[in-house]
């Protein structure tokens, strides 16, 4: 895997605590960035699932009418 590198200033306080956490700094760094990539995607495939519910409520809300004659056939004897 090609790998690229990057430099980045931190603030004091931030570069201290990472030193009290972790001595191998890079992987630290490295498992923040693709934890935060993983928290990105589970929100954009959230958004996208909420965007393709609610293009179809109504389409869900006429098949949903369309069944509700049958739905409760033969419940009147329980």
């Amino acid at each position: 895997m090609k790998q690229h590198h990057i430099q980045i200033s931190v603030p004091e306080k931030i570069y201290y605590s990472l030193e009290t956490i972790s001595q191998d700094k890079n992987t630290f760094i490295l498992e923040a960035i693709e934890s935060k990539i993983k928290e990105s995607d589970v929100k954009n495939l959230e958004k996208q699932l909420i965007e393709g519910y609610k293009a179809s409520q109504h389409e869900t809300i006429e098949i949903t009418k369309d069944f509700e004659s049958i739905d409760f056939d033969g419940w009147e004897e329980y």
